[in-house]
């Protein structure tokens, strides 16, 4: 009993102490504070009042301290306090003992007064202990350090793909969080925006006892401040990879769980299984939300054609288009082609209709069209919906032509009036009104007037100069003997240096076999460089001529997918046929021992063969921005019977436009503009390669060229050029086409987007396939992603996206820890008021002696 009384009694003194020591100001009165220790950055654009959102510490987002709270508690103790036993039994009994003995004997006092003037000594003398014992304020610091959640979104292309979801659970989950808005018009990051960032969504919920992380991934994790940020424009997704490379940029940080947010179609790296297996090992749950349609796809889309890029106007063009499916196999298809010419208005040019293959195969299905203006046309392909189509974003590719209305002009050089010359050269003044040609025959007499088309003059001579020469598209060469060419060996090297130079400048050359010197009197000259195919040895030559006496048909090298040259019927079936069956055959050949490496095999004998198979009789190959087509017979006008001139006329017609291609994508003699591809997927490099001659035809000197490039909302951008060292007149620089659409590589006169262009290159930036193909949600992997990993209090789990809110019950009711900052003591004990207190309780006492007549 007495230790509890003296106990209490030490209580209450010590808290009387500690207020008079408050009141009279020993040390402030402190108030609990609470404060976020991250100052809004001024510079930051969210300003202040934006979302609660953490600064990103670095390269990952990930930093050991996170989002803390502070606050302070201010305790009252003393510093030099002995036991508790001592106090309570010891000093307490002795100075009440004390006090009651210095007035217990005083008699001759009345009883109040004793009592008073005990109670002021005792008190006094408890002062005096209490100070010995260095009472004290403790002021200490807490922090609070909220747990990291890290949600890693998937920003791989597939997660712009816009899904139908037609099962009517997951139509409604979603649909509680997106209102009104048409589920297919959305891709899937615009659903998890929605979704997540709802006010009654995952992340505001998480983010009221959390500190929230975003992060985005396709195969690396980068951190960003809101889901706004993501792009949807990676072009893999490797998850596993991802999740390994964030558990070692999270090491030391205190992090709660890991929040995956994908469509689970893992294409690459390590498997995220387990990826996820290591995070369980750390203690560190991760949970999984699956987003887009995990149902079987039912899916059809297209794939456009590889060209042309270049057509006349008014000149029938053919497109083959490539059709897929999965799960929609025997389907009706019907695919439109519309066109949009210089940035106007799109209209229905064509149609056309075939049936859906089945899954892992492909359908050709060929529109064609006459274009009637020239122009730049943007093409789109569209694939008809299908009602049971789970996915409708890939119905859709686009492709470039650029119509002309430019004629082509050929120059046809032969020594004599043979058969091939006639009707080729008939054949050419009549077949399109887009060709023009001039003749020169070398064996006719100086009167003859030369062979030309109506809007030409006659030729008198060769072109002498480069600038001549290069009034042509196309230079047709028949059996002309080299001395025709020019009276001395110089003078004819230099003629030929210049047809190679018009080769290179982009001009097509074809060289038509005569028994006379085409290709024989040309070995070892320049022709024999610019010449498709490789020349059979002489000595053999001259000890097999070929028969003469049996006709042979020309076996197609592509029957299934024939050159366009070979395209004499549009129909490909019909084609073939005619190839096979209706042409008549030829009787002359000169054998060549194979084709250049490069080189297309159009047509092959079909019995005559070496050791590299049966020998090529058309031929044809880039040089390198222009075209050379060799031809071993002398006899396509034995094409005349029964078919007139029908496909005689189509055959060169052919050959000539294909020749002509490179000076036709040349809008300007003096620029050359070239990519190193046209198609190409998401993240890939474009290199881009300028050429600049000056009006003398001379290599431009200035260091840099710009270009501009004109992305697919129409808004043009400046890019520049460098020079490349050693190259006069060339530049070249790489871009990475982040984007998928279709771009195009612009040079204005006077380096002004609003005058005409000289010259434009464009490329169709597409999502990878891998990213595209079955890209439906992968649900399972999911599933075992989150069972892979077991935290400290919860095994992870997988959530549809509209159903993702319940996953904030996995994380209420979790404290959060804390940790002592800072300690700061106030002693009370050396203060001036302390010894005030001790003079105003002796003082009293005085008072009262002196009062009673004790002194």
């Amino acid at each position: 009993m007495l230790t509890m009384f003296a106990s209490t009694m030490i209580a209450t003194v010590t808290t009387a102490f500690a207020a008079v020591a408050r009141l009279i100001g020993w040390v402030p009165a402190v108030a609990r504070t609470v404060g976020r220790t991250q100052e809004p950055d001024p510079q930051d654009p969210a300003g202040p009042g934006a979302a609660d959102e953490t600064p990103i510490s670095d390269a990952t987002g990930i930093d050991a301290i996170g989002d803390t709270s502070t606050y302070e508690d201010v305790s009252f103790r003393f510093l030099n306090a002995p036991p508790t036993w001592v106090l309570a039994l010891v000093i307490v009994p002795a100075t009440i003992a004390f006090a009651w003995w210095s007035y217990s004997g005083l008699a001759r006092l009345e009883r109040p007064t004793r009592i008073v003037l005990s109670i002021l000594r005792w008190l006094a003398i408890v002062f005096c202990i209490l100070l010995l014992l260095q009472p004290a304020f403790e002021k200490t610091t807490y922090r609070k350090t909220r747990n990291q959640v890290h949600v890693l979104i998937d920003d791989s292309a597939s997660m712009s793909r816009k899904d139908r979801y037609p099962s009517p659970e997951q139509n409604e989950s979603l649909q509680q969080w997106t209102g009104a808005v048409e589920l297919g018009t959305q891709t899937r990051t615009e659903l998890v925006r929605m979704v997540l960032e709802h006010e009654r969504g995952l992340l505001p919920q998480l983010r009221e006892t959390h500190d929230v992380r975003l992060f985005r991934i396709d195969n690396k994790p980068t951190a960003i401040r809101s889901i706004d940020e993501l792009s949807a424009r990676g072009n893999r997704t490797a998850l596993g990879n991802a999740l390994d490379l964030h558990l070692q940029s999270a090491t030391g940080a205190n992090l709660d769980a890991v929040i995956l947010v994908s469509d689970g179609r893992n294409n690459a790296g390590l498997s995220p299984i387990e990826a996820a297996n290591n995070y369980g090992m750390r203690g560190i749950t991760v949970h999984t939300i699956g987003v887009g349609d995990p149902e079987p796809p039912r899916n059809a889309w297209l794939v456009g054609p590889p060209g042309p890029k270049e057509a006349l106007r008014e000149e029938q063009v053919g497109f083959d288009v490539t059709l897929r499916a999965e799960g929609l196999a025997g389907e009706r298809a019907r695919v439109e082609l519309r066109g949009s010419i210089d940035g106007g208005p799109f209209r229905t040019l064509a149609t056309a209709n075939d049936v859906l293959p089945a899954p892992g195969e492909s359908a050709k299905l060929r529109i064609t069209h006459a274009f009637d203006e020239a122009g730049d046309w943007t093409l789109k392909f569209t694939l008809a919906p299908l009602d049971e189509e789970s996915q409708l974003d890939d119905n859709e590719d686009i492709r470039f032509l650029r119509v002309t209305d430019e004629r082509i002009r050929v120059l046809f050089l032969d020594d004599k009036p043979r058969w091939e010359y006639r009707y080729v050269k008939n054949a050419l003044k009549r077949v399109d009104p887009s060709i023009e040609m001039q003749a020169v025959l070398f064996d006719a007499s100086p009167r003859f007037i030369q062979e030309h088309s109506a809007d030409l003059r006659p030729l008198r001579d060769l072109p002498r100069t480069p600038a001549e020469m290069l009034k042509y598209h196309v230079i047709l060469i028949g059996d002309v003997p080299p001395e025709r060419i020019a009276a001395n060996e110089e003078a004819r090297r230099q003629w030929l240096q210049m047809l190679v130079d018009f080769v290179e400048f982009g001009g097509g050359v074809g060289f038509l076999f005569g028994d006379a010197a085409m290709p024989e009197r040309y070995r070892n000259t320049l022709v024999q460089d610019l010449l498709p195919v490789v020349l059979e040895d002489p000595s053999w030559l001259a000890n097999n001529k070929p028969p003469r006496d049996k006709a042979f048909r020309a076996r197609l090298e592509n029957p299934l997918s024939p050159h366009e040259i070979l395209m004499l019927q549009r129909d490909p079936a019909f084609n073939r046929r005619l190839w096979e069956q209706g042409l008549p055959g030829f009787f002359v050949f000169y054998p060549v021992q194979r084709a250049k490496p490069g080189a297309t095999v159009l047509l092959r004998h079909p019995t005559s063969r070496n050791t590299y198979g049966n020998r090529p009789l058309a031929v044809v190959s880039r040089f390198p921005r222009g075209t050379t087509f060799f031809l071993a017979t002398d006899e396509t006008w034995r094409w005349r019977d029964p078919y007139a001139e029908l496909y005689m006329d189509a055959f060169w017609r052919n050959v000539v436009r294909h020749l002509a291609r490179g000076r036709l994508e040349r809008r300007n003699d003096l620029l050359e503009l070239t990519l190193d591809k046209t198609l190409a997927e998401t993240g890939d490099r474009v290199r881009v390669q300028l050429r600049v001659h000056d009006t003398e035809l001379q290599p431009a000197v200035a260091n840099e060229q710009l270009i501009f490039l004109r992305d697919t909302k129409d808004i043009t951008q400046k890019r520049i050029l460098r020079s490349v060292p050693g190259e006069p007149g060339l530049y070249q620089a790489s871009f990475t086409m982040a984007e998928a659409g279709a771009f195009s590589f612009l040079v204005f006169a006077n380096q002004n987007p609003a005058d005409a262009v000289l010259a434009r290159e464009d490329v169709l930036v597409r999502i990878p396939d891998q990213e595209l193909a079955n890209s439906s949600q992968d649900a399972e992997a999911l599933r075992r992603i989150a069972e892979a990993s077991h935290g400290i209090e919860n095994s992870g789990r997988y959530v549809f996206l509209g159903d993702a809110t319940g996953l904030a019950t996995d994380f209420s009711g979790r404290k959060t820890p804390e940790t002592r900052e800072d300690t700061v003591t106030s002693p009370v004990w050396d203060t001036g008021w302390s010894l005030f207190v001790v003079l105003l309780l002796l003082g009293l006492e005085w008072l009262l002696r002196k009062r009673a007549r004790l002194i």
